[in-house]
Protein backbone atom coordinates (compact mmCIF):
# COMPACT_ATOMS: atom_id res chain seq x y z
CA UNK A 1 0.00 0.00 0.00
CA UNK A 2 1.41 3.78 -0.81
CA UNK A 3 1.73 6.18 1.30
CA UNK A 4 -0.83 8.21 -0.52
CA UNK A 5 -3.08 5.14 -0.53
CA UNK A 6 -2.35 4.45 3.15
CA UNK A 7 -3.24 8.63 3.82
CA UNK A 8 -6.81 8.41 1.95
CA UNK A 9 -7.42 5.41 4.52
CA UNK A 10 -6.16 7.20 7.73
CA UNK A 11 -8.28 10.19 6.65
CA UNK A 12 -11.65 7.96 5.98
CA UNK A 13 -11.48 6.36 9.48
CA UNK A 14 -10.37 9.29 11.25
CA UNK A 15 -13.69 11.60 9.52
CA UNK A 16 -15.96 8.58 10.96
CA UNK A 17 -14.18 8.38 14.22
CA UNK A 18 -14.92 12.44 14.30
CA UNK A 19 -18.34 12.07 12.91
CA UNK A 20 -19.01 9.31 16.43
CA UNK A 21 -17.27 11.93 18.50
CA UNK A 22 -19.46 15.18 17.37
CA UNK A 23 -23.15 13.53 17.19
CA UNK A 24 -22.01 12.29 20.71
CA UNK A 25 -21.66 15.73 22.47
CA UNK A 26 -24.41 16.89 20.40
CA UNK A 27 -26.42 13.94 22.18
CA UNK A 28 -25.46 15.46 25.30
CA UNK A 29 -26.07 19.02 24.30
CA UNK A 30 -29.32 17.66 23.04
CA UNK A 31 -30.70 16.14 26.35
CA UNK A 32 -28.81 18.76 28.93
CA UNK A 33 -31.80 20.83 29.44
CA UNK A 34 -34.16 18.30 30.59
CA UNK A 35 -31.18 16.22 33.48
CA UNK A 36 -30.81 17.64 36.26
CA UNK A 37 -27.31 17.68 36.90
CA UNK A 38 -24.68 18.49 33.46
CA UNK A 39 -22.58 15.49 34.58
CA UNK A 40 -25.43 13.45 33.87
CA UNK A 41 -25.72 14.71 30.08
CA UNK A 42 -21.95 14.84 29.75
CA UNK A 43 -22.68 10.86 30.83
CA UNK A 44 -24.81 10.21 28.20
CA UNK A 45 -22.27 11.45 25.66
CA UNK A 46 -19.40 9.41 27.13
CA UNK A 47 -21.37 6.52 26.99
CA UNK A 48 -22.96 6.82 23.42
CA UNK A 49 -19.48 7.55 22.12
CA UNK A 50 -17.78 5.00 23.71
CA UNK A 51 -20.12 2.52 22.67
CA UNK A 52 -20.53 3.61 18.91
CA UNK A 53 -16.20 3.64 19.03
CA UNK A 54 -16.30 0.23 20.18
CA UNK A 55 -18.81 -1.47 17.97
CA UNK A 56 -16.62 0.61 14.89
CA UNK A 57 -13.82 -0.96 15.78
CA UNK A 58 -14.00 -4.26 15.89
CA UNK A 59 -14.66 -6.32 13.41
CA UNK A 60 -18.29 -5.82 11.96
CA UNK A 61 -20.47 -8.28 13.05
CA UNK A 62 -23.85 -5.83 12.85
CA UNK A 63 -25.41 -3.45 10.39
CA UNK A 64 -24.73 0.28 10.68
CA UNK A 65 -28.48 0.98 11.94
CA UNK A 66 -28.61 -1.95 14.39
CA UNK A 67 -25.39 -0.60 16.06
CA UNK A 68 -26.30 3.07 15.97
CA UNK A 69 -29.41 1.48 17.61
CA UNK A 70 -27.73 0.12 20.34
CA UNK A 71 -25.60 3.17 21.35
CA UNK A 72 -29.16 5.27 21.32
CA UNK A 73 -30.40 2.34 23.45
CA UNK A 74 -27.38 3.01 26.22
CA UNK A 75 -27.72 6.27 26.38
CA UNK A 76 -30.94 5.63 27.03
CA UNK A 77 -30.95 3.74 29.57
CA UNK A 78 -28.05 6.06 31.42
CA UNK A 79 -30.59 8.84 31.08
CA UNK A 80 -33.32 6.29 33.05
CA UNK A 81 -30.75 4.74 35.57
CA UNK A 82 -29.79 8.53 36.77
CA UNK A 83 -33.27 9.78 37.19
CA UNK A 84 -36.04 7.73 36.47
CA UNK A 85 -39.01 10.11 36.36
CA UNK A 86 -40.73 11.31 33.20
CA UNK A 87 -39.68 7.92 31.13
CA UNK A 88 -41.96 8.70 28.45
CA UNK A 89 -39.72 12.33 27.73
CA UNK A 90 -36.65 10.05 27.80
CA UNK A 91 -38.05 7.73 25.04
CA UNK A 92 -39.02 11.05 23.18
CA UNK A 93 -35.62 12.41 23.22
CA UNK A 94 -33.75 9.13 22.88
CA UNK A 95 -35.96 8.31 19.27
CA UNK A 96 -35.84 12.15 18.13
CA UNK A 97 -32.31 11.88 18.29
CA UNK A 98 -31.96 8.28 16.98
CA UNK A 99 -33.70 10.05 13.91
CA UNK A 100 -32.34 13.91 13.34
CA UNK A 101 -28.62 11.84 13.80
CA UNK A 102 -29.29 9.79 10.70
CA UNK A 103 -31.58 12.35 8.94
CA UNK A 104 -28.87 15.06 9.56
CA UNK A 105 -25.51 13.18 8.41
CA UNK A 106 -27.82 11.55 5.24
CA UNK A 107 -27.90 15.27 4.60
CA UNK A 108 -24.37 16.28 5.12
CA UNK A 109 -23.52 12.92 3.07
CA UNK A 110 -25.66 13.91 0.37
CA UNK A 111 -23.91 17.68 -0.37
CA UNK A 112 -20.15 15.95 0.64
CA UNK A 113 -21.00 12.64 -2.74
CA UNK A 114 -21.70 15.22 -4.50
CA UNK A 115 -19.38 17.84 -3.84
CA UNK A 116 -16.44 14.71 -3.82
CA UNK A 117 -17.47 13.75 -7.58
CA UNK A 118 -17.22 16.95 -8.50
CA UNK A 119 -14.08 17.66 -7.13
CA UNK A 120 -11.82 15.13 -6.25
CA UNK A 121 -12.93 11.78 -8.91
CA UNK A 122 -13.60 14.23 -11.55
CA UNK A 123 -9.91 15.29 -11.14
CA UNK A 124 -8.54 11.46 -12.34
CA UNK A 125 -5.05 12.79 -14.18
CA UNK A 126 -1.92 10.75 -13.27
CA UNK A 127 0.46 11.89 -11.26
CA UNK A 128 -1.89 14.29 -9.31
CA UNK A 129 -2.58 11.65 -6.63
CA UNK A 130 -1.72 13.75 -4.00
CA UNK A 131 -3.97 16.88 -5.08
CA UNK A 132 -6.86 14.62 -5.21
CA UNK A 133 -5.92 13.51 -1.70
CA UNK A 134 -5.58 16.84 -0.44
CA UNK A 135 -8.87 17.63 -2.34
CA UNK A 136 -10.83 14.24 -0.31
CA UNK A 137 -9.20 15.53 2.85
CA UNK A 138 -10.90 18.97 2.59
CA UNK A 139 -14.29 17.30 1.50
CA UNK A 140 -14.24 15.27 4.67
CA UNK A 141 -13.89 18.35 6.71
CA UNK A 142 -16.60 19.82 4.73
CA UNK A 143 -19.00 17.04 5.71
CA UNK A 144 -17.57 16.87 9.40
CA UNK A 145 -18.62 20.38 9.42
CA UNK A 146 -21.97 20.00 7.50
CA UNK A 147 -22.80 17.51 10.07
CA UNK A 148 -22.01 19.46 12.89
CA UNK A 149 -24.59 22.71 11.36
CA UNK A 150 -27.43 20.13 10.63
CA UNK A 151 -27.08 18.23 14.06
CA UNK A 152 -26.61 21.75 15.59
CA UNK A 153 -29.70 23.66 14.03
CA UNK A 154 -31.77 20.79 14.36
CA UNK A 155 -31.58 20.13 18.28
CA UNK A 156 -31.67 23.96 19.10
CA UNK A 157 -34.62 24.32 17.15
CA UNK A 158 -36.13 21.45 18.94
CA UNK A 159 -34.68 22.28 22.27
CA UNK A 160 -36.10 25.74 21.62
CA UNK A 161 -39.48 24.77 19.99
CA UNK A 162 -39.98 22.65 23.59
CA UNK A 163 -40.38 24.77 25.80
CA UNK A 164 -42.11 22.57 28.96
CA UNK A 165 -39.34 20.24 29.48
CA UNK A 166 -40.43 19.52 33.07
CA UNK A 167 -44.05 18.80 33.10
CA UNK A 168 -44.81 15.25 32.74
CA UNK A 169 -45.36 13.11 29.23
CA UNK A 170 -47.85 10.93 28.87
CA UNK A 171 -48.07 7.61 26.71
CA UNK A 172 -50.41 9.87 24.12
CA UNK A 173 -47.88 12.33 23.99
CA UNK A 174 -45.08 10.42 23.25
CA UNK A 175 -47.29 8.77 20.29
CA UNK A 176 -47.85 12.03 18.57
CA UNK A 177 -44.28 13.57 19.41
CA UNK A 178 -42.05 10.28 18.01
CA UNK A 179 -44.70 9.88 14.57
CA UNK A 180 -42.67 12.43 12.95
CA UNK A 181 -39.09 10.75 13.86
CA UNK A 182 -40.25 7.57 13.00
CA UNK A 183 -41.50 8.51 9.30
CA UNK A 184 -38.51 10.64 8.85
CA UNK A 185 -36.04 7.30 9.70
CA UNK A 186 -38.03 5.25 7.80
CA UNK A 187 -37.88 6.67 4.88
CA UNK A 188 -34.42 6.90 5.32
CA UNK A 189 -34.33 2.97 5.41
CA UNK A 190 -36.25 2.59 2.35
CA UNK A 191 -34.38 5.11 0.31
CA UNK A 192 -30.78 3.76 1.40
CA UNK A 193 -32.68 0.09 0.46
CA UNK A 194 -33.55 1.19 -2.99
CA UNK A 195 -30.01 2.70 -3.53
CA UNK A 196 -28.04 -0.68 -1.93
CA UNK A 197 -30.50 -2.79 -4.01
CA UNK A 198 -29.89 -0.93 -7.43
CA UNK A 199 -25.80 -0.80 -6.65
CA UNK A 200 -26.17 -4.69 -6.07
CA UNK A 201 -28.05 -5.76 -8.80
CA UNK A 202 -26.39 -3.22 -11.70
CA UNK A 203 -23.27 -2.80 -10.22
CA UNK A 204 -23.90 1.06 -10.67
CA UNK A 205 -25.03 4.05 -8.18
CA UNK A 206 -28.22 5.07 -8.31
CA UNK A 207 -27.70 8.98 -7.57
CA UNK A 208 -24.90 8.49 -10.72
CA UNK A 209 -27.47 7.28 -12.83
CA UNK A 210 -30.55 9.50 -11.64
CA UNK A 211 -29.29 12.17 -10.14
CA UNK A 212 -32.17 13.66 -9.51
CA UNK A 213 -32.32 10.67 -6.66
CA UNK A 214 -29.35 12.25 -4.66
CA UNK A 215 -31.69 15.81 -4.66
CA UNK A 216 -34.81 13.83 -3.97
CA UNK A 217 -33.30 12.14 -0.86
CA UNK A 218 -32.24 15.61 0.79
CA UNK A 219 -35.18 16.89 0.35
CA UNK A 220 -36.91 13.78 1.74
CA UNK A 221 -34.51 14.37 4.97
CA UNK A 222 -34.67 18.22 5.32
CA UNK A 223 -38.47 17.80 5.54
CA UNK A 224 -38.39 15.03 7.87
CA UNK A 225 -36.71 17.38 10.19
CA UNK A 226 -39.14 19.99 9.76
CA UNK A 227 -42.16 17.69 10.20
CA UNK A 228 -40.44 17.19 13.72
CA UNK A 229 -39.86 20.26 14.58
CA UNK A 230 -43.77 21.18 13.63
CA UNK A 231 -44.87 18.99 15.55
CA UNK A 232 -42.57 19.65 18.44
CA UNK A 233 -44.24 22.95 18.47
CA UNK A 234 -47.65 22.13 17.70
CA UNK A 235 -47.93 20.02 20.95
CA UNK A 236 -45.90 23.12 22.92
CA UNK A 237 -48.81 25.10 21.71
CA UNK A 238 -51.34 22.33 22.96
CA UNK A 239 -49.60 22.09 26.43
CA UNK A 240 -49.64 26.08 26.19
CA UNK A 241 -53.61 26.10 25.80
CA UNK A 242 -53.90 23.77 28.40
CA UNK A 243 -52.10 26.06 31.00
CA UNK A 244 -54.53 28.95 29.97
CA UNK A 245 -57.28 26.39 30.21
CA UNK A 246 -56.37 25.30 33.78
CA UNK A 247 -55.66 29.08 34.73
CA UNK A 248 -59.31 29.67 33.92
CA UNK A 249 -60.33 26.74 35.97
CA UNK A 250 -58.03 28.38 38.67
CA UNK A 251 -59.23 31.68 38.21
CA UNK A 252 -62.97 30.57 38.62
CA UNK A 253 -62.41 28.48 41.74
CA UNK A 254 -60.68 31.56 43.11
CA UNK A 255 -64.02 33.65 42.39
CA UNK A 256 -65.83 30.94 43.58
CA UNK A 257 -63.97 30.62 47.25
CA UNK A 258 -63.94 34.84 47.18
CA UNK A 259 -67.59 34.54 47.25
CA UNK A 260 -68.10 32.04 49.86
CA UNK A 261 -65.47 34.15 51.89
CA UNK A 262 -66.99 37.32 51.70
CA UNK A 263 -70.69 35.23 52.56
CA UNK A 264 -69.26 34.18 55.61
CA UNK A 265 -67.37 37.26 56.66
CA UNK A 266 -70.67 39.14 56.40
CA UNK A 267 -72.36 36.50 57.83
CA UNK A 268 -70.11 36.96 60.95
CA UNK A 269 -69.87 40.67 60.58
CA UNK A 270 -73.90 40.80 61.06
CA UNK A 271 -74.09 38.49 63.97
CA UNK A 272 -71.53 40.98 65.67
CA UNK A 273 -73.37 43.85 65.00
CA UNK A 274 -76.82 41.86 65.72
CA UNK A 275 -74.96 41.15 69.48
CA UNK A 276 -73.54 44.89 70.18
CA UNK A 277 -76.88 46.20 69.01
CA UNK A 278 -78.11 44.02 71.92
CA UNK A 279 -75.62 44.63 74.24
CA UNK A 280 -77.24 47.86 75.39
CA UNK A 281 -80.77 45.60 76.26
CA UNK A 282 -78.41 42.75 77.52
CA UNK A 283 -76.64 45.16 80.22
CA UNK A 284 -79.85 46.45 81.05
CA UNK A 285 -81.52 43.25 82.46
CA UNK A 286 -78.09 42.37 83.66
CA UNK A 287 -78.16 44.99 85.97
CA UNK A 288 -82.45 44.72 86.43
CA UNK A 289 -81.33 41.26 87.85
CA UNK A 290 -78.19 42.00 90.10
CA UNK A 291 -80.45 45.20 91.49
CA UNK A 292 -82.99 42.32 92.17
CA UNK A 293 -80.23 40.39 93.98
CA UNK A 294 -81.01 37.35 91.62
CA UNK A 295 -77.90 36.64 90.86
CA UNK A 296 -78.87 32.67 89.93
CA UNK A 297 -80.44 34.62 87.15
CA UNK A 298 -77.46 36.65 86.63
CA UNK A 299 -75.18 34.53 86.21
CA UNK A 300 -77.36 32.17 84.12
CA UNK A 301 -78.29 35.53 81.59
CA UNK A 302 -74.20 35.55 81.82
CA UNK A 303 -73.53 31.85 80.59
CA UNK A 304 -75.76 32.00 77.68
CA UNK A 305 -74.15 35.84 76.47
CA UNK A 306 -70.83 33.78 76.76
CA UNK A 307 -71.94 31.14 75.03
CA UNK A 308 -73.74 33.43 71.96
CA UNK A 309 -70.16 35.05 71.89
CA UNK A 310 -67.82 32.41 71.65
CA UNK A 311 -70.24 31.18 68.61
CA UNK A 312 -69.65 34.38 66.47
CA UNK A 313 -66.22 34.86 67.96
CA UNK A 314 -63.45 32.74 66.17
CA UNK A 315 -61.02 30.35 67.85
CA UNK A 316 -58.34 30.48 65.36
CA UNK A 317 -57.00 34.15 64.37
CA UNK A 318 -54.28 34.24 61.82
CA UNK A 319 -54.01 38.18 61.14
CA UNK A 320 -56.22 37.53 58.19
CA UNK A 321 -59.83 37.86 58.32
CA UNK A 322 -60.47 35.80 54.95
CA UNK A 323 -58.10 33.46 56.22
CA UNK A 324 -59.60 33.00 59.52
CA UNK A 325 -62.84 32.04 57.78
CA UNK A 326 -61.28 29.31 56.05
CA UNK A 327 -59.86 27.56 59.19
CA UNK A 328 -63.12 28.05 61.21
CA UNK A 329 -64.76 26.40 58.12
CA UNK A 330 -62.10 23.40 58.15
CA UNK A 331 -62.31 22.94 62.26
CA UNK A 332 -65.85 22.62 62.19
CA UNK A 333 -65.73 19.99 59.04
CA UNK A 334 -62.84 18.14 60.92
CA UNK A 335 -65.25 18.58 64.05
CA UNK A 336 -68.38 17.00 62.34
CA UNK A 337 -65.98 14.04 60.91
CA UNK A 338 -64.13 13.55 64.33
CA UNK A 339 -60.77 14.70 63.32
CA UNK A 340 -58.12 16.33 65.13
CA UNK A 341 -57.37 20.23 63.80
CA UNK A 342 -54.50 21.38 64.60
CA UNK A 343 -53.73 25.29 63.78
CA UNK A 344 -50.48 27.56 64.42
CA UNK A 345 -50.58 29.13 61.09
CA UNK A 346 -50.11 33.27 61.14
CA UNK A 347 -50.61 35.69 58.18
CA UNK A 348 -47.58 37.70 57.05
CA UNK A 349 -48.87 40.78 57.24
CA UNK A 350 -47.59 44.22 54.82
CA UNK A 351 -46.05 41.35 52.21
CA UNK A 352 -47.08 41.10 49.04
CA UNK A 353 -48.84 37.88 49.79
CA UNK A 354 -52.33 38.45 48.01
CA UNK A 355 -54.91 36.73 50.84
CA UNK A 356 -57.45 35.22 47.83
CA UNK A 357 -54.19 33.40 46.45
CA UNK A 358 -53.29 31.67 50.21
CA UNK A 359 -56.96 30.91 50.24
CA UNK A 360 -56.47 28.88 46.61
CA UNK A 361 -53.46 26.93 48.19
CA UNK A 362 -55.45 26.35 51.93
CA UNK A 363 -58.63 25.45 50.05
CA UNK A 364 -56.90 23.02 48.23
CA UNK A 365 -54.38 21.78 50.74
CA UNK A 366 -56.77 20.89 53.41
CA UNK A 367 -59.74 19.70 51.24
CA UNK A 368 -57.06 16.93 50.25
CA UNK A 369 -56.62 16.35 53.83
CA UNK A 370 -60.39 15.81 54.49
CA UNK A 371 -60.67 13.66 51.62
CA UNK A 372 -57.08 11.69 52.51
CA UNK A 373 -56.98 11.46 56.31
CA UNK A 374 -57.46 8.21 57.79
CA UNK A 375 -56.18 5.60 60.54
CA UNK A 376 -57.05 6.05 64.33
CA UNK A 377 -57.07 9.60 65.90
CA UNK A 378 -56.61 11.13 62.71
CA UNK A 379 -55.64 14.64 62.60
CA UNK A 380 -54.50 17.66 60.49
CA UNK A 381 -52.45 20.29 61.04
CA UNK A 382 -51.11 23.61 59.41
CA UNK A 383 -48.11 25.86 60.82
CA UNK A 384 -46.48 28.72 59.10
CA UNK A 385 -42.84 30.34 59.65
CA UNK A 386 -41.28 33.05 57.93
CA UNK A 387 -37.93 34.28 58.01
CA UNK A 388 -36.92 37.34 55.87
CA UNK A 389 -38.33 37.05 52.42
CA UNK A 390 -39.56 33.48 52.81
CA UNK A 391 -42.88 32.23 53.89
CA UNK A 392 -43.24 28.25 54.35
CA UNK A 393 -46.32 26.37 55.44
CA UNK A 394 -46.15 23.15 56.70
CA UNK A 395 -49.96 20.91 56.44
CA UNK A 396 -49.58 17.46 57.79
CA UNK A 397 -52.15 14.86 58.01
CA UNK A 398 -52.25 11.23 59.12
CA UNK A 399 -52.58 8.46 56.36
CA UNK A 400 -52.36 4.72 56.43
CA UNK A 401 -52.19 3.83 52.70
CA UNK A 402 -49.08 5.09 50.59
CA UNK A 403 -48.45 7.69 48.36
CA UNK A 404 -47.74 6.18 44.63
CA UNK A 405 -45.23 8.43 43.25
CA UNK A 406 -44.35 6.79 40.34
CA UNK A 407 -42.49 9.09 37.61
CA UNK A 408 -43.10 12.31 39.22
CA UNK A 409 -42.04 14.37 42.27
CA UNK A 410 -45.53 14.63 42.93
CA UNK A 411 -47.97 11.30 44.27
CA UNK A 412 -50.79 10.47 41.58
CA UNK A 413 -54.47 11.06 42.92
CA UNK A 414 -57.20 8.50 43.29
CA UNK A 415 -59.32 10.99 41.63
CA UNK A 416 -60.29 10.53 38.17
CA UNK A 417 -62.55 12.77 35.36
CA UNK A 418 -62.45 16.56 35.49
CA UNK A 419 -60.74 17.28 38.89
CA UNK A 420 -58.13 14.80 38.15
CA UNK A 421 -54.73 15.97 40.27
CA UNK A 422 -56.34 19.97 39.98
CA UNK A 423 -55.73 20.31 44.00
CA UNK A 424 -52.03 19.79 43.84
CA UNK A 425 -51.34 21.58 40.42
CA UNK A 426 -53.41 24.61 41.72
CA UNK A 427 -50.97 24.72 44.83
CA UNK A 428 -47.89 24.70 42.45
CA UNK A 429 -49.00 27.44 39.97
CA UNK A 430 -49.78 29.65 43.00
CA UNK A 431 -46.80 28.73 44.61
CA UNK A 432 -44.41 29.31 41.32
CA UNK A 433 -46.35 32.69 41.26
CA UNK A 434 -44.59 33.70 44.27
CA UNK A 435 -41.57 32.50 42.89
CA UNK A 436 -41.97 29.01 45.23
CA UNK A 437 -42.67 25.39 45.28
CA UNK A 438 -44.28 22.31 46.95
CA UNK A 439 -42.81 19.01 48.30
CA UNK A 440 -45.36 15.92 48.98
CA UNK A 441 -43.26 13.66 51.58
CA UNK A 442 -44.73 10.42 53.53
CA UNK A 443 -43.14 9.63 56.68
CA UNK A 444 -44.30 6.62 58.18
CA UNK A 445 -47.90 7.38 58.65
CA UNK A 446 -48.21 10.85 58.16
CA UNK A 447 -47.95 13.07 54.82
CA UNK A 448 -46.44 16.07 54.98
CA UNK A 449 -47.23 19.23 52.49
CA UNK A 450 -44.44 22.19 52.48
CA UNK A 451 -45.41 25.24 50.64
CA UNK A 452 -42.90 27.52 50.22
CA UNK A 453 -43.76 31.25 49.04
CA UNK A 454 -41.30 34.74 48.22
CA UNK A 455 -43.55 37.01 50.10
CA UNK A 456 -41.07 40.13 49.68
Amino acid sequence: MSLVERCWMITSKFSVIAILIITGICFGVFVYPYMKKKREAALVSIVYIGIMSVLYLIPQQIGNFSAYMLGVVAAFLVMYVQDRRNIYQKIFLAVTFFSIRWLAVAMADRLDDFITKALVFGNTIAGRQWLQYGLYAGTRILDIVLCIVFLAVAIGLINKAYVYKNDEMNVKELVMLIIPSLVGVTGYGILQYYLNIYEKDTGKSLTDTYGFYGALSFVHYFISIIAILVMTTMFQNWKVAQEEQTGQELVLNQVSDMKKHIGEVEKLYQDIRSLRHDMGNHIQMLEHLVAENHMDDAAEYMEHLKKEWNEISPEIKTGSPVIDVILMEKLREAKEKQIRFISDFHYPGDTKLNAFDLSVILNNALDNCMENVSGENPYISISSFRKNSIFMITIKNRYEGELNYKDSDLPETTKSGKEHGIGLHNIRRVARMYMGDISLEQENQEVVLSIMLQVE
